[in-house]
């Protein structure tokens, strides 16, 4: 026989039994593809990151290869085969738009260290169906057609192998399509190499950064990689000393500044406000003001319009732990959730030596994202919940703002002086539902796309209610002889839109600015400060417009003090690092020392 028919013959048998593997492995081939299509999707259109070209390509070449790699074990199925592939097919799209809805609201995916919040979703259920779209059922449009049409696809590809019954692939077959598969995708490492993966599993790194590198499928994997190890091993003496020392090293200098002691003696008022962006605050819709009561305190405090929230894996929860500590919360899990139980050291203890009552007040469940157990670790003495609030009407997650801030004040009246006094409101959260309260005569949420006329409606509902907050206090004799500290805990997730003199961008800078307030005792004039700050920065404002001094590590610094550590705006425009040197490499030095502190239940250690 001659080469050339030889040669032929090869060819015509490997397309045969190529065919023949086709056939066997069909349903598999075809969720590679499928699910292959969302991962795209997710890596290109949706996490909205600026990375190389090279590293999307990257990502999305990991994407279809870690799908291969979970599918392999089933080339060696027979009976129920097709089942087995069905079922971790949903399995893999269901994590998949659990990633997508999860990102609409978060900007972040979700980690292994949130599956303790996960009893929290029956609280949040309404705040979910809002970020449904009906074109999330492409996530299960190739679920649903496999099944449908499993037995006609089944028949078909049966017929096809009856015509090649002489040609036989076996065991060793599946051998090689496995043995192909694993090397691809260790072939895939090499233009990015093992020690950047190594890089990854031990740094701080999101899954967003992750996933752009190795595929979101593969971010998910070194997340519960790094959660294992993590949980797994303790910090070695010769760590816990580095982080002492540095901690000694890095202590607070209490400088005082031109404020330092005017609020001394007097209560504190911290006001947290769902969803606060500072584009709405000066603005006007037909020439009324959306937010005129905080305009006016605008006027008459200490106003900062361009905060950085700083935020983590615990989102909401995280500005509650970083007003309070002044250090940098976990970004692959929360922090509350985690390590609630942890020795926190923060603003409550401190004003307790110092001679203050403490508590917080938020009309929600009072163990969502573990507040109850965490509050008390920062050093709060009670946490009033919505178990025990008068019952009112419900707006989004929990009991109005209205009736919840003029309860308040009740509580806050009778605490022992002085007090701080920590408040959380919640009616401007997600998914910015209206009721006959939030009607007003300004904004008319039906005048504008899903999500912002809501939000909008609901902002100017939420200053109204600080509006009669504030004159419950002023009727109270606690407004003049109390600190009080207002802020946005983030910015609300929304499209970009324009409303009367609101031109909104959420690619741009006003994504990440929310409005800072302190008004001091009995001031009546205020003052704009254009510099920027974080919320690292309210607790050692805090102390020391209090005149409290404290050697206690906090990675933040008093706002009115000058040259206490310098400002600097990182390239991302997000972060703002109060130190001197390169800010990612300085940042990073910072947010190890922080999660090394919080992760090992370090406090008590870095106060000895």
């Amino acid at each position: 026989m001659t080469r050339r028919k030889l040669t032929v013959r090869f060819i015509k048998s490997f397309i045969k039994r190529l065919w023949l593997f086709v056939c066997d492995q069909y349903l598999i081939l075809f969720f590679v593809l499928t699910i292959g299509a969302k991962l795209y999707y997710l890596n290109t259109f949706l996490l909205k990151m600026t990375w190389p070209a090279n590293q999307y390509i990257n990502g999305i070449i990991f994407g279809f290869l870690s799908l291969a790699v979970i599918f392999s074990p089933l080339y060696f199925a027979r009976k129920n085969k097709n089942w087995y592939v069905i079922i971790v097919a949903s399995i893999i799209s269901a994590l998949l738009l659990v990633d997508t809805i999860y990102y609409s609201y978060f900007e972040a995916l979700p980690t292994v260290g949130l599956i303790s919040s996960f009893n929290q979703v029956d609280d949040v259920g309404p705040a979910i169906v809002g970020l449904l779209r009906w074109w999330f059922v492409f996530y299960v449009a190739d679920i649903l057609l496999a099944i449908i049409f499993k037995k006609r696809i089944e028949h078909f590809f049966k017929k096809q192998k009856d015509k090649f019954a002489n040609v036989k692939l076996g065991f060793r077959t599946s051998c090689l399509a496995f043995v192909i598969t694993i090397v691809a995708f260790l072939l895939g490492f090499l233009p990015l190499g093992f020690d950047k993966l190594t890089e990854l599993v031990e740094s701080g790194h999101d899954t967003i950064s992750s996933s752009q590198y190795y595929g979101v499928i593969m971010a998910h994997a070194i997340d519960l990689t790094r959660f294992i190890k993590e949980s797994s091993v303790s910090i070695s003496p010769d760590q816990e000393k580095t982080v002492i020392d540095w901690a000694k090293k890095h202590r607070p200098t209490n400088t005082e500044g031109p404020l330092t002691g005017l609020a001394k003696g007097k209560n504190v008022i911290m006001v947290q406000v769902e969803s606060l962006g500072s584009f709405v605050i000066g603005q006007t819709i037909d020439g009324k003001e959306i937010t005129p009561n905080l305009n006016s305190l605008s006027k008459t405090s200490r106003y900062f319009p361009n905060q950085r929230f700083v935020m983590g894996a615990g989102h909401t929860s995280d500005i509650d732990f970083v007003a309070n500590s002044s250090y940098f919360p976990l970004t692959d899990s929360a922090t509350f959730v985690r390590f609630g139980r942890d020795d926190f050291t923060g603003l409550p203890k401190i004003m307790a030596d110092n001679g203050y009552s403490a508590f917080a007040y938020h009309g929600f469940n009072r163990n969502f994202w573990n507040r109850d157990t965490a509050l008390k670790s920062l050093g709060y003495q009670k946490f009033y919940a919505a178990d025990n609030y008068p019952k009112g009407e419900k707006i989004n997650l929990g009991l109005n703002d209205g009736d919840f801030l003029s309860s308040t004040v009740d509580y806050i009246k009778e605490q022992p002086k002085p007090s701080l006094s920590y408040v959380i409101t919640l009616t401007s959260h997600v998914p910015f539902d209206t009721s006959e309260k939030t009607e007003n005569s300004v904004v008319d949420a039906k005048d504008y796309p899903y999500l912002v006329g809501g939000y909008l409606e609901n902002i100017n509902y939420v200053d109204r209610a600080l509006g009669e907050f504030f004159a419950k206090l002023k009727t109270d004799k606690l407004y003049d002889d109390s600190l009080i500290i207002v802020y946005g805990d983030h910015t609300p997730v929304l499209p970009a839109f324009t409303a009367g003199t609101i031109k909104y961008d959420p690619d741009s800078v006003q994504e990440k600015e929310v409005p800072l307030f302190i008004k001091l005792p009995n001031e009546k004039a205020g003052q704009s400060y254009p510099s920027q700050g974080t919320h690292l920065d309210i607790m050692p404002t805090v102390l020391d417009l209090l005149g409290i001094k404290t050697t206690q590590l906090m990675f933040g610094k008093s706002l009115f003090v000058e040259n206490s550590k310098q400002y600097q705006t990182c390239p991302d425009q997000f972060s703002v690092f109060t130190g001197l040197g390169d800010c990612e490499t300085a940042l990073a030095a910072e947010k190890n020392i922080a999660q090394q502190v919080i992760r090992y239940n370090l406090f008590n250690k870095l106060q000895k």
